[in-house]
């Protein structure tokens, strides 16, 4: 009887760790906004003939936290603030430091065979559910007619592109000469105007503030029926409901909700 007891009161044990609302420390959400991350170009060198991919870009990061990476024109953020193998054009550079704030910084690497560049229009991404972004490019100072190459994509003469979400793109322009200039061109963002109480509280009220979950059983600062422990943890939420390690117990939440979530988290975690 007594190990039957035993064996009861482990699998009830058990049980309470799988169903209970679990909750791992992530980092706390940044005011990217009082940053002082700053980012500049440390050296670069430009290429040596129009066609080359010789040129190459070094950049210095200051302020914010460490550790920093670095991406350009839209690339794999890296640990390394150094990028070869680069040919003409104009490159958009950017530093996220640890608390995920960002500083960019632009660069030219001119041709000596060529003047060819570009004027951009970006348009910003003011939509949440779906993307209204665009981009119009026009090639200048080269050998008409021009041909552009969106990302990776087949040259054509289409120099315009929307439906896009913010962020970074190439666009590469080349003139009757073969002579290519590349573009990167930055997407801006606009706040989505997703609101706090209207949208993302019932989220948290139906997935979140429940018994033994974030209704301050696991303690005041994690009662998320408080707006300031909602936007402390803003980062932690947006992070675990995109990976579907959040809600606990068998919950779910649409795509939408996941994305309504980061919309507003990006949005500033506002008080809305």
């Amino acid at each position: 009887m007594f190990n039957l007891i035993s064996k009861l009161t482990l699998l009830s044990i058990t049980l309470i760790g799988v169903f209970s609302c679990s909750y791992n420390d992530f980092p706390k959400f940044a005011d990217c906004s009082k940053s002082n991350l700053g980012l500049s170009v440390l050296s670069s060198q430009s290429p040596t003939i129009c066609q080359a991919i010789d040129g190459s870009v070094t950049l210095l990061a200051a302020g914010g936290e460490s550790p920093y990476s670095y991406s350009l024109n839209g690339s794999s953020f890296q640990s390394s603030s150094s990028f070869p193998f680069l040919a003409p054009g104009v490159y958009v550079a950017v530093v996220q430091d640890a608390h995920n704030c960002q500083a960019t910084v632009s660069v030219k690497l001119n041709s000596p065979e060529s003047s060819l560049t570009a004027s951009v229009v970006a348009v910003p991404d003011s939509e949440c559910i779906g993307d209204n972004g665009s981009i119009s490019v026009e090639g200048l100072q080269g050998k008409a007619p021009y041909v552009y190459q969106f990302g990776s994509g087949a040259f054509s003469a289409q120099n315009s592109f929307s439906a896009l979400s913010s962020g970074t793109y190439v666009v590469t322009v080349k003139d009757s000469q073969e002579c290519p200039s590349v573009v990167g061109v930055v997407v801006p963002r606009q706040s989505t105007g997703v609101s706090y109480s209207k949208d993302i509280v019932a989220i948290l009220q139906t997935n979140c503030t429940l018994s033994g979950c974030h209704n301050g059983d696991l303690g005041g600062s994690r009662d998320w029926r408080n707006y300031d422990n909602v936007k402390a943890n803003a980062l932690n939420i947006k992070t675990r409901t995109a990976n579907k390690s959040m809600p606990a117990g068998g919950l779910s939440l649409t795509s939408e909700q996941i994305q309504l979530i980061a919309c507003w988290v990006d949005d500033g975690a506002n008080k809305n």
